[in-house]
């Protein structure tokens, strides 16, 4: 999916002949919400904004990942909420969207059931941010390549069924891999970059495995209320150092 004078392309492998007329009409629909979006908002946030609006939910966020130390970016939330539901997991390193990827399934998270026993700080922390909300997190995977997440969130019940809502997972997918210029635009490698940078220095301060120095300044984070890349960079620039407070 490509952006041109404020129109959306959409591109997939899947050919619309073979599309049942339900994809083909939610194409249309999200072609229709994105074009008429703001034209000032970086592509990815209209992507997902037009995807939140098509499904009916009340927030909507996406992720990237990858397998590395801090390989997991929040790339664009809808509203406050979204946000925060995405930074909560980042710095407690459980959700529904980490198993959303590790499983490459969708997950859906009712907070008004959902046993504490599964993600305990994530499910108490979730309910006092938003309340009694259900949260879908679906795997990006165009071309059948895990690339990330797409979440949205509702107080009620979607209007879309499970399977479309995973065939809106791809399409969202393919727009996010098909604009590299927002992703850049927003410094979402560079973020990237300074969390491994700090997981480094952690690591060499502390004499730490890597997985640990993250776990370290994800808890610190969680801690201060703050998000993981914002005291990635603390250390970075050498603010904090953690032999300091040992």
């Amino acid at each position: 999916m490509q952006a041109s004078g404020g129109q959306a392309r959409l591109d997939f492998t899947e050919s619309v002949e073979t599309m049942t007329a339900d994809r083909v009409a939610m194409l249309g629909r999200l072609a229709r919400l994105i074009a008429a979006g703001d034209s000032q908002q970086p592509f990815v946030h209209r992507v997902c904004e037009a995807s939140r609006v098509l499904v009916g939910g009340l927030g909507s966020s996406i992720s990237i990942n990858s397998d590395d130390a801090g390989g997991r970016m929040t790339v664009a939330a809808t509203d406050d909420v979204a946000a925060k539901l995405e930074n909560l997991q980042e710095v407690l390193g459980e959700g529904p969207c980490h198993q959303a990827y590790r499983d490459n399934e969708p997950v859906v998270t009712d907070l008004r059931e959902t046993a504490e026993g599964q993600w305990p700080e994530f499910t108490r922390s979730a309910r006092d941010l938003a309340g009694d909300i259900t949260i879908h997190c679906v795997p990006m995977r165009p071309a059948g390549q895990l690339f990330g997440v797409f979440t949205v969130y509702t107080d009620g019940e979607l209007t879309e069924p499970v399977e479309l809502l995973q065939f809106l997972a791809g399409a969202v997918g393919i727009a996010v891999l098909h604009d590299p210029e927002s992703l850049h635009s927003q410094g979402v490698w560079a973020a990237r970059s300074v969390i491994h940078q700090a997981t480094g220095m952690v690591v060499v301060q502390l004499a730490l495995p890597p997985d640990d120095a993250l776990a370290i300044i994800r808890a610190h984070a969680f801690a201060h209320g703050s998000t993981v890349h914002e005291i990635a960079q603390l250390i970075v620039n050498r603010s904090l150092d953690f032999r300091e407070n040992t």
